[in-house]
């Protein structure tokens, strides 16, 4: 009976590690995690329409609010996006894609 809680406890203890590593560094519940969320589809909606301005600002506010959670770290890198799409090449791109796309 001894030696089965030594092994219960210790597989408890290593679990208990093992979950505690792999989980993200901010935990988001409740309201705050719709938020950020909702803020990020909202900034996802407004990338696959080409609203660049909407998009930042929508990214800039998950990532000012929450940086270290999941969605900060989503919204940090579609800013990266956002300021290619912004960019000569991204804008050299995207006027290529817009010429072809009536032969699409």
């Amino acid at each position: 009976m001894g030696l089965r809680l030594i092994r219960i406890s210790a597989s408890v203890v290593i679990m208990s590690v093992i979950l505690g590593c792999a989980a993200p560094s901010i935990g988001l519940a409740g309201k705050e995690k719709l938020e950020a969320k909702d803020w990020l589809a909202a900034g996802d909606l407004a990338f696959r329409n080409n609203d660049w301005d909407n998009a930042q600002y929508f990214y800039e506010l998950v990532l000012k609010k929450y940086p270290e959670s999941y969605y900060g770290k989503k919204a940090k890198e579609n800013l990266g996006y956002v300021d290619y799409h912004r960019s000569p090449a991204g804008k050299a791109v995207d006027a290529g894609k817009n010429a072809l796309s009536p032969l699409l």
